[in-house]
């Protein structure tokens, strides 16, 4: 902290050595041109003010003996002011200066230069590196006690409130991200009188009505998908006898007959098989079940003789599941893998645990889809653009039972493209009963 006193242009009286920067000049000038412009008013000094102190002042007030100089006959050669009481001797704010920074403040007081000269302010000056001066300035301590003060009642005052909405809140935000997840078994407590409460009532009727809605259809489209595969299994009992009698030409156009015979009867047995899982795991239990055994068992049924699969799951390794619906979900998953992928290279299937969850991985080496079709995958009837053909089979609903079956078994699916090259669908299970 330096100390400077000082005349309004910049004169320095008592203190270091040094130069009053302009600005600190131009503002000392300003306030003794203007002092209403100030918080702290320069002190006013009546006319005719006797230069001795008054009867009854403390001793030394309003003059110091020790350095006033004296004229012929003990008089001092100016003329004695009392200083202000100690209570408007405080420092007021200036302003602050750069290179090096510099908070500037003064405090005023009266002085005579000479015995008949009229009285002037002397400014005082203060300059500090910190804005509150180390406290001469103002001490920060109160006003920073004063808003921790405000800010722990406000806290106090407010956290309740803010609790009581947060939290209805949060639980409805979790149902609608399950309802958007296709799961509408979903409620949200409704006791509220707010708007809080009647928007947990609409949340709660919406995933009813859509539960409704999509089991409504799923029911009927698995009704009329098992309505219509009696007339299909007639249809293809009817053309084999009748492939038995044609020879030639007609025979031709029979197999092409047949072949859109078995196309709708391949479409029909995955709509039966999409609409069991969906509807049917209300009637199923999961239970805990090892994984090495029901993966070998898909593997001899869906293995071609000229694709290279590999086992790399644990013999310890169990999942939390229904087994059909596990079984459904990996058979799928793996004849995509040999239909897409199985001339391209090795197709691995590989299952490791992450906390209370287990990853089933299947990669292949296959080209994978576009980037732009993978969200899409597990949505029924879809397959990308480059797969739609009568050749490749299926009708886009393998993937959807997939990601119905999973999730009836309390798990998630995903896929992914591989680089450089290859694909891979993870499906995630508890490893025990959640």
């Amino acid at each position: 902290m330096d100390f400077l006193l000082c005349h309004s242009d910049g004169r320095i009286l008592v203190g270091p050595n040094r130069v009053i920067p302009a600005r600190v000049i131009d503002a000392l000038d300003r306030v003794k041109k203007d002092p209403e412009g100030v918080s702290q008013p320069l002190p006013h000094f009546p006319p005719g003010l006797n230069q001795r102190p008054r009867r009854g002042a403390p001793p030394g007030h309003g003059r110091s003996p020790s350095i006033a100089p004296r004229e012929e006959g003990g008089r001092p050669p100016f003329r004695l002011l009392p200083l202000p009481p100690p209570e408007r001797l405080r420092f007021t704010y200036l302003l602050r200066t750069s290179d090096p920074v510099r908070y500037w403040a003064f405090v005023s007081f009266p002085f005579h230069e000479r015995r008949e000269s009229r009285p002037e302010s002397l400014f005082l000056l203060a300059a500090s590196p910190s804005i509150t001066g180390n406290g001469l300035f103002f001490n920060p301590l109160p006003w920073l006690l004063l808003a921790g003060f405000v800010l722990a009642i406000s806290i106090l005052l407010w956290i309740p409130l803010v609790r009581s909405i947060t939290r209805p809140i949060g639980r409805i935000t979790r149902a609608a991200e399950e309802i958007a997840r296709g799961n509408f078994n979903v409620h949200v407590d409704d006791k509220r009188a707010d708007e809080v409460g009647r928007l947990g009532v609409a949340i709660n009727h919406m995933s009813g009505q859509l539960e409704s809605l999509i089991m409504g259809q799923k029911r009927f489209l698995g009704d009329i998908a098992h309505e219509l595969a009696s007339p299909i299994a007639r249809m293809n009992l009817g053309l084999s006898i009748l492939e038995q009698r044609l020879k030639g030409d007609e025979l031709e156009r029979l197999e092409d007959i047949a072949e859109e015979v078995r196309h709708m009867s391949n479409l029909i047995n995955e709509l039966l098989s999409f609409t069991r899982a969906e509807i049917g795991p209300e009637r199923l239990e999961a239970k805990t079940i090892l994984l090495t055994p029901v993966i070998k068992a898909i593997l001899d049924r869906e293995k071609a003789a000229d694709v290279n699969i590999l086992d790399r799951v644990a013999e310890d390794i169990s999942v939390w599941a229904v087994d059909s619906l596990l079984r459904r979900a990996l058979s799928n998953i793996l004849r995509n893998a040999v239909r897409y992928a199985g001339s391209e290279g090795i197709i691995e299937i590989t299952a490791q645990r992450e906390g209370d969850k287990i990853l089933i991985v299947v990669r292949d080496q296959g080209p994978g889809v576009p980037e732009g079709a993978i969200a899409r995958l597990f949505e029924p009837f879809y397959r990308p653009e480059a797969v739609r053909n009568r050749k490749s089979g299926g009708v886009g609903l393998g993937l959807a039972i997939v990601k119905t079956c999973v999730q009836a078994c309390g798990g998630t699916v995903y896929a992914e493209n591989l680089q450089p090259r290859g694909f891979s669908i993870t499906m995630t299970l508890f490893a025990s009963k959640p």
